[in-house]
């Protein structure tokens, strides 16, 4: 219960200064060229909190936490009757290019604001880890990787961060082309290796694609044998002793003590049904459900915990650990280049659900935001504002799509209007409205659907 509201604190707290933001692009454009504004709304709905300035502008607050907008005085109304003296004031009154800078002006602040905040992360500086793999599979292997090689080129490209090969795999690997890497031994030597992505099987997805590629991080290798047994914990319970090995948990092997803590956590809630080798003998161990812990309630335990790592191992790790952090004056170019990054990937994966070779998958909706939200927040301040300058990039650029009742088919009417020479009727832009709505509810739709399946898997 904690954890849902929680998300939804953060979910209102990401949506909020987003459109904030974006909303406030519209208004002070607008201002700017001299158009009344009448309403600048968060959320929709009717408002629970308002009030207006000494210009006649009604600021609000309303239920529902998934937009907003800015209600310009406009002739086209049917609700507004505009005086004589007012006519000079309407949205529809003014040029063109005027027009168009006030509907482009809610992206652009939304890229103004991913700006500042991947420049407020690279200032304050985050925790990174060093990309380096563990043990390599299947096309990792075959490309000559080695276990504790360190990544640090893919495709001409350098890679600092497991985020930066992230995208670099999915993005290549959804095209199926093989890419350059580079990497780092033990040895201190640097290897060029080739990578064959155009190996991946045709039906594998974003979500497989590490799995299949074979790449993992290095981690520090823990064995599934229980070291400790809390007392009365579902663990002792169930009769696990000190030196058990856990083989499986609900049919799925265990090799490791990371495997033994994911399947936990998988099964947390539910029935967890161990398969356990003691003395060379294998037998089966039921424990009905994990407990709270009573240090960290928001964490559930069968009170079980792993041997001691070697000191060598723990040094390697720690050496892979640095903050991704600069200077003020530095932090700027770095700034401008993620946004840019995160710009070019963000239009490539949309071109690539377009044409099929992405899956509809990858569309989230309030749910998926709200629960990256808070572990984002959870992770610290950094994360937080790399979360927030990633989905103030993707409101941006998802407004520019030339999709009426967003900012971008505002601007093909514009478009559309300039090349006409005369204003588009009012039936056509109402037809394209409405053919825009559907096309939204069907987005939406997919969006929501993706949330709901993420959350019952």
């Amino acid at each position: 219960m904690l954890e849902f509201i929680s998300s939804v604190w953060w979910m209102i707290v990401t949506l909020g200064i987003l459109v904030t933001f974006h909303e406030y692009g519209h208004y002070w454009v607008a201002k700017k060229f001299g158009v009344k504004i009448l309403k600048f709304s968060i959320g929709y709905g009717k408002f629970f909190w308002s009030r207006k300035d000494k210009h006649g502008t009604e600021f609000g607050v309303a239920p529902i936490p998934l937009g907003g907008y800015v209600k310009l005085l406009d002739t086209r109304d049917p609700d507004v009757i505009v005086t004589e003296a007012d006519k000079n004031l309407t949205y529809n009154s003014k040029p063109i290019w005027q027009k168009a800078l006030i509907m482009f002006a809610g992206p652009g602040f939304n890229f103004i604001l991913a700006v500042l905040m991947f420049w407020v992360m690279f200032v304050y500086g985050k925790n990174e880890i060093h990309p380096t793999i563990g043990e390599p599979q299947k096309i990792m292997l075959q490309a000559g990787a080695l276990e504790k090689d360190q990544i640090f080129e893919l495709n001409g490209y350098e890679v600092k961060t497991w985020q930066d090969v992230s995208l670099e795999l999915i993005t290549n690997g959804l095209d199926r082309q093989d890419i350059s890497m580079k990497v780092k031994r033990d040895d201190g030597h640097i290897y060029d290796l080739q990578l064959p992505l155009s190996k991946l099987p045709d039906d594998v997805e974003e979500t497989e694609m590490f799995e299949n590629i074979g790449i993992s991080p290095w981690r520090v290798p823990i064995s599934n044998r229980v070291d400790g047994v809390a007392e009365n914990k579902p663990a002792e319970i169930a009769g696990i002793k000190a030196g058990d090995v856990i083989l499986e948990i609900n049919g799925e092997e265990t090799p490791d003590w990371y495997a033994v803590v994911e399947k936990i956590n998988k099964y947390i809630k539910g029935e967890l049904n161990l398969l356990i080798l003691r003395n060379g003998n294998t037998f089966n161990v039921t424990i009905s459900q994990s407990v709270f812990d009573e240090i960290d309630k928001n964490r559930r335990i069968i009170g079980i915990s792993s041997e001691q790592t070697d000191e060598k191992s723990r040094e390697f790790y720690r050496s892979l650990v640095f903050s991704n952090s600069y200077g003020l004056l530095d932090a700027v170019p770095a700034a401008f280049n993620e946004t840019w990054r995160m710009i070019t990937v963000s239009v490539e994966m949309m071109g690539k659900i377009v044409t099929g070779k992405a899956s509809l998958k990858n569309l989230s909706g309030p749910i998926t935001i709200a629960q990256v939200a808070n572990d984002s927040a959870s992770r610290g301040v950094a994360w937080f504002l790399g979360f927030l300058g990633l989905v103030s990039l993707s409101l941006g650029i998802i407004n520019l799509l030339p999709i009426p009742m967003l900012d971008g088919g505002q601007l093909v009417f514009l478009l559309f209007e300039k090349i006409k020479g005369a204003p588009l009727s009012e039936e056509f832009q109402l037809k394209g409205q409405t053919i825009g709505i559907i096309f939204l509810l069907c987005f939406m739709s997919i969006a929501f659907y993706n949330d709901i399946l993420r959350l019952v898997t």
